[in-house]
């Protein structure tokens, strides 16, 4: 056995004995309630939470539930809300999964106090900029999916990649999705062949929250994040007494029908497991622009998920699977799925797709408890079978995710923090392309810290570095910094600079290569593509005529040291990869303000600016699909009494551009073509009672369409067919019905 396997084989042994041993265990999470008239408990969302005598403090979220860091021993939680007994509780009754009763205040039992639930909101306390995206926001639209959650944000864009597949594609900072990290309960997911459809893979009922942060990530989650990072939080199994059983059945009038169920059982003071299952289908051929293909694929789709969570006095665990089985079936109204494929049974697509993942998450208490030793682990086998008229390709990727956190204070002082661990990220990837075998095996084992220092409330600054070594591209650093400085109780300033690392997967970020008569050339062997992301924002929160409101400005730069380029303008018949051999950069615009106008009556205003530039070949040219200019629109409205929500999205896209002339009402800018600009209406009602709701609502409701969506469409195995140069919407005017059952689960 050789020396690295040996290393290796002794790295597999501590992770396994450290990952039954660890997790971080600095913060806990819980609840604030109130008992009602009915002897019914409802969640208090703004309630205060605070240690005594130190600066450590949170406030709940919409649900009532809140997570707060642990101080040094002796130390007693104070909780308060206006209107309501102050409740103290000491240290060693402290716990994760904790449900807090506060009781009405004697001099004001006939006081009723509502809090309108933000939805989405910018939070003030992390230093990186992020926008947290609640379940009230996501329950503006229909939200089936990941996909459909950012439908409300100006922050992220969510577009098809080409007009057959069905696969959507996310732009943050003016830059394609890969450069944004993914990542599920700061687990880094759906990465590799998983991004191809990935949005699609996570189901909106299944989400407790968003948070996206803008520029480089925190050092802690890998080397990946350049742009951004979207982190999702799944409903947890010790959320029980707000949500046992949740349904939710959507329908649009096309003929997608989905069903999703999500059901949790606290099994006792210790064990408590949530399942979640799946079930969507789309069988229709749809063809509404009458040029011979489906408008969209034939989709059936099969996901579930169950996670468990062990919670003892010393001891603590998280755990869980999720599988996918995907089938897809598009292309020429005439091509017929049983029949051989051939150019005289039509143009067909097909995707299969099989997808199983486990996490891991595992920890002990300390007598300290401002220290902890922290274990995530994850595993994903993801294999995917498509073809494409002619064109095959087959692709598996096996990949295993380990990191290990230690967490402590420095000085005695819980304003010098100190995070450090290490990380192993592996990776097997085993594609096949019209018979040309792409393979290759990626091993990066890497450690990390990161300081944070913390001046009253007013200042945070922290600066990380991680050093990885990747067994293809040797060792390589990665250094970021992010500031934080509240001016004001109102007024909160960020910067931040940071460094990435990202190796491309061509085929999965790229599906023009399937979709399109052209060819693929790899010119020269990929290097990893390396980014310096620089920003700086700023957020204004303002009480105008007794209503809240924000405003915040950023302004973000990337800068990339080397990128993998693909090329469609120095060609008409080839898409091209090479290494950049110019100029690469993105500058990143935006302005957003939210203001609530009236009492249950809310707007958001936003506009971005986004000019990103890469040299191909030798001419720097602005890169194709990206929209300049976005502005958004949102109005929301809620009765009184709460029983009636209306919310309406206006989306107003600039134009793009494009590759290819043969498309109607494109214009010529310099030496480059452009798509029309357009807008875009989406709108919902939902009635809602204490158990139940039922929505109706409308995408792109002013019936806007791309009319001539494919290039040669008459001749899909001729050379000049490409079904990639998108730059509006496939479909028209959608209409959809919906109703969700939720019920809550006895309080202990």
């Amino acid at each position: 056995m050789s020396l690295l396997n040996k290393i290796w084989g002794s790295v597999a042994y501590l992770f396994v004995v450290m990952s039954l041993w660890a997790q971080d265990n600095t913060s806990f999470s819980g609840t604030v309630v109130e008992q009602t008239a009915n002897n019914e408990k409802e969640s208090i969302v703004g309630a205060n939470l605070h240690w005594a005598n130190t600066n450590i403090g949170t406030v709940t979220d919409e649900n009532g539930h809140f997570t707060l860091t642990f101080p040094p021993k002796p130390a007693t939680l104070v909780v308060s809300f206006v209107g309501y007994q102050n409740d103290s509780i000491a240290y060693d009754q402290v716990g994760d999964g904790m449900e807090i009763l506060l009781r009405n205040g004697v001099n004001l039992k006939e006081v009723v106090i509502t809090v309108r639930d933000r939805g989405s909101y910018v939070s003030t306390l992390q230093p990186i900029k992020t926008e947290m995206i609640t379940t009230a926001e996501l329950r503006k639209a229909a939200c089936c999916n990941l996909s459909e959650s950012f439908e409300t944000s100006a922050s992220v864009e969510v577009s098809y990649s080409d007009a057959v597949s069905g696969a959507k594609e996310i732009r943050m900072l003016g830059l394609d999705g890969v450069y944004a990290q993914l990542t599920t309960e700061n687990i880094p997911n759906l990465r590799g062949l998983g991004g191809t459809f990935g949005l699609t893979y996570i189901p909106g009922s299944w989400i407790e929250s968003i948070q996206v942060g803008k520029g480089s990530g925190s050092v802690l989650n890998g080397y990946e994040s350049i742009t951004g990072q979207i982190n999702v939080e799944y409903k947890k199994p010790f959320r029980c007494p707000q949500e046992k059983l949740h349904l939710n059945l959507y329908a649009n009038h096309w003929g997608r029908m989905e069903g999703n169920i999500n059901w949790t059982n606290k099994i006792n003071h210790h064990w408590s497991t949530t399942t979640f299952g799946q079930v969507t289908n789309f069988n229709r051929s749809l063809d509404d622009n009458n040029d011979g293909f489906r408008d969209a694929p034939r989709v059936q789709t099969y996901t579930a998920k169950n996670r468990w969570h062990y919670q003892g006095e010393k001891f603590e665990s998280q755990f869980g699977v999720q599988g996918l089985v995907e089938k897809r079936t598009g292309g020429q109204l005439t091509y017929n799925p049983d029949e051989p494929r051939t150019t005289a049974n039509g143009y067909g697509i097909g995707i299969d797709t099989r997808r199983l993942e486990g996490f891991a998450k595992l920890g002990i208490f300390f007598p300290q408890e401002y220290r902890s030793l922290g274990n995530m682990v994850s595993a994903t086998y993801h294999e995917q079978d498509m073809f494409f008229g002619l064109k095959n390709y087959s692709g598996n990727q096996k990949s295993l995710y380990y990191s290990s956190i230690y967490q402590t204070i420095l000085w005695n002082s819980l304003d010098h923090e100190l995070r450090t661990g290490i990380s192993y990220q592996y990776d097997r990837y085993h594609e096949v392309y019209q018979d040309s075998l792409y393979q290759r095996l990626e091993s990066v084992p890497g450690v990390f810290a990161e300081y944070t220092y913390k001046y009253k409330e007013k200042v945070t600054a922290v600066g990380g570095l991680r050093a990885d070594l990747h067994n293809l591209y040797g060792f390589f650093v990665t250094p970021r910094l992010h500031l934080r400085y509240q001016s004001s109780p109102n007024t909160t300033w960020r910067m931040s600079a940071g460094r990435g690392l990202h190796v491309a997967n061509i085929f999965a970020e790229n599906t023009g290569i399937f979709a399109s008569a052209r060819q693929l050339q790899i010119l020269e062997p990929l290097q990893p593509e390396v980014a310096w992301n620089y920003g700086i924002s700023w957020y204004q929160k303002f009480h105008l005529r007794e209503r809240d409101g924000g405003l915040s400005i950023d302004i973000y730069r990337t800068d990339f040291q080397n990128q993998v380029v693909v090329d469609m303008y120095s060609t008409n018949n080839l898409i091209q990869f090479y290494n950049l051999k110019g100029r690469s950069f993105a500058n990143a615009f935006q302005v957003e303000w939210q203001y609530e106008v009236l009492k249950n009556w809310g707007i958001k205003l936003a506009y971005k600016f986004d000019d990103v530039r890469s040299t191909f070949g030798d001419r720097l040219l602005n890169i194709p699909f990206n929209t300049r200019h976005k502005a958004l629109f949102n109005t929301n409205y809620m009765t009184p009494n709460e029983r009636w929500r209306f919310d309406a999205t206006l989306q107003y896209y600039g134009s793009k551009f494009l590759v290819n002339e043969q498309l109607d009402g494109t214009t010529i800018s310099g030496n480059q073509i452009l798509s029309p600009n357009y807008v875009q209406v989406l709108g919902q009602v939902t009635f809602a009672l204490p158990k139940w709701e039922w929505y109706i609502g409308s995408e792109n409701l002013n019936n806007f369409t791309q009319q001539n969506l494919i290039v040669a469409a008459d001749n899909p195995f001729g050379n000049n067919f490409d079904a990639t140069n998108l730059w509006g919407p496939i479909m028209g005017r959608m209409l959809y019905v919906g109703m969700r059952f939720t019920l809550k689960g006895k309080e202990e």
